[in-house]
């Protein structure tokens, strides 16, 4: 699909930077999309001029994700030459921008959300190919489901998400596949933070075989951590 960018004006300092706004939609874009939806946040301070986005994960294990997938995607897509580092005290990991021209393209463009993402997150309309749905929810699953292989013998893709919409629109989509499995939707869980504390989040569970199967075939993961224990699950098979 053709992307209208005529209203948003590149910067001086955007220019320097090198930043490229995308004419038509690609797979690529839409997993950055999903990328940012999952561990993004874009948010705007008009009357300080502050247009950022935000995107960070776990110093632990996401690390690798930074350095081989998404800032070399932000390269290939936006042009920009992006380091990722150590942020929030050296809590989290990962990257923050500056520019109000991208704001605009990734908010009134592509239609992310702007400040909190919860209860208005969703997958993108302009994502209107199977194809591109399941490029961003491949974004989505590389920062919020986990490949989960457990002490049992049991392996289980489990994704969640606040938004009950978002995380419904998700399984449709991936039901569409052929693929079974388990929805909680406003599920309890307890909080292991506080003993007596529960919060509410929507939940899926691929827990057979040929669901996996078919998830790796059809949409996939390009985050190392999860690839490796791909590479671990096949080997045992």
């Amino acid at each position: 699909m053709k992307l209208d960018t005529a209203s948003i004006s590149l910067s001086k300092k955007d220019y320097i930077k090198g930043l490229k706004l995308l004419e038509e939609t690609s797979a690529d874009l839409a997993y950055l999309c999903g990328i940012l939806a999952g561990d993004g946040n874009i948010y705007v301070r008009e009357e300080k001029y502050d247009y950022a986005i935000k995107c960070v994960g776990n110093p632990k294990d996401e690390q690798e994700c930074y350095y081989v997938v998404i800032c070399p995607l932000f390269k290939k897509i936006f042009g920009l030459e992006i380091k990722p580092k150590l942020i929030d005290k050296n809590t989290t990991f990962g990257i923050t921008l500056w520019s109000r021209a991208l704001v605009q393209f990734l908010t009134e463009i592509i239609g992310l959300p702007r400040g909190a993402k919860h209860p208005s997150l969703h997958i993108p309309k302009i994502f209107n190919t199977k194809e591109l749905k399941l490029a961003f929810i491949q974004g989505v699953a590389d920062t919020d489901f986990c490949f989960n292989m457990k002490k049992c013998g049991r392996t289980v893709i489990v994704g969640a998400a606040k938004t009950k919409l978002f995380m419904e629109e998700i399984s449709n989509e991936v039901e569409d596949l052929g693929i079974r499995m388990w929805r909680g939707f406003d599920y309890k869980i307890k909080d292991s933070r506080f003993k007596k504390e529960f919060f509410i989040t929507n939940r899926i569970e691929i827990g057979n075989k040929k669901g996996i199967l078919i998830w790796l075939d059809k949409i996939g993961f390009r985050n190392p951590k999860h690839l490796e224990k791909v590479r671990i699950w096949k080997e045992r098979l």
